[in-house]
């Protein structure tokens, strides 16, 4: 049978993300947001890139460890949900982090 997919956690973290790539996108002009959404037999794999600017080391580093106050209210929703996705036996993570290529990125922790 195919993976189990938290319905919850993934429709909690995909609405997350996506207000937060869509109120970056008020402030930066012209970026491209995509979802991607892979699901097989072994794991769920959900992906939010955007290309805007990437975020800064400081809030990057301290996102899924604490609420953080951030230009475009990123924080605590992003810290919320790190912790859901961890008590479901997911992980939530910044899987890239440049200009043009931010992504997050939930999958099953193995």
């Amino acid at each position: 049978g195919a993976a189990e997919l938290p319905g919850a956690l993934f429709d909690s973290v995909a609405e997350n993300l996506l207000q937060n790539a869509l109120a970056k996108r008020q402030h930066e002009n012209g970026i491209e947001i995509s979802v991607n959404l892979t699901v097989d037999r072994d794991n769920s794999n959900l992906a939010v890139r955007d290309t805007g600017q990437a975020i800064a080391a400081g809030i990057a580093d301290a996102l899924f460890r604490e609420p953080v106050k951030s230009e475009f209210g990123l924080g605590i929703g992003l810290y919320h949900a790190a912790k859901q996705a961890e008590e479901t036996g997911y992980l939530l993570k910044l899987a890239e982090n440049r200009p043009g290529a931010v992504v997050f990125r939930l999958t099953r922790r193995n």
